[in-house]
């Protein structure tokens, strides 16, 4: 299996590099888990995308975890790039403390996004579904949360920047 897993992954596939990451992680091989990690994230698989971004986190590599987690929201409009972009301001780490345009950058990503929230009557799942456009209620209420999550992130903007002004 870690043949045809490595053949695919020297192809370029990132999904078999991500899991040949994941199978040398399992087994110790910690170098040659980062570099799979690495090439994974760089073709842009999303869950190797944050996995990498954790550990140059962890590694105090902060500027550019901070850049990965910045693409994710942006792009894909991950919440927990967003909150970890927070997270990084507020503890000074890449950036300066609170910095003013790293938060603004997440609070334009999520005001630009369609702003879902406010046409969905929570009590009528049916309603919901059509606003959401979609017909599966599983999915309308994972869209509802994370709508509500980047709600939550952005208030939590808004106060740490009108902290800081004060």
């Amino acid at each position: 299996m870690i043949d045809k897993l490595t053949k695919w992954a020297n192809s370029g596939d990132e999904h078999a590099m991500y899991k040949l990451a994941l199978i040398l992680r399992d087994e110790g091989n910690l170098p040659q888990y980062e570099q799979w990690l690495k090439k994974s994230a760089d073709a842009k698989h999303f869950d190797a995308m944050k996995e990498y971004a954790e550990l140059l986190r962890d590694k105090s590599e902060f500027a550019a975890a901070l850049e990965i987690y910045k693409e994710l929201a942006e792009t894909v409009k991950d919440t927990e790039s967003m909150e970890n972009i927070v997270d990084m301001c507020e503890q000074s780490q890449g950036v300066p403390k609170n910095d003013g345009d790293t938060l603004n950058f997440v609070l334009e990503v999520i005001d630009g996004m369609y702003n879902e929230i406010y046409l969905i009557d929570r009590g009528n799942i049916l309603l919901r579904t059509i606003n959401l456009d979609t017909r599966r209620h599983n999915e309308c209420t994972m869209r509802y949360l994370e709508a509500v999550e980047r709600r939550r992130i952005a208030a939590r903007i808004r106060k740490i920047i009108s902290t800081e002004e004060n």
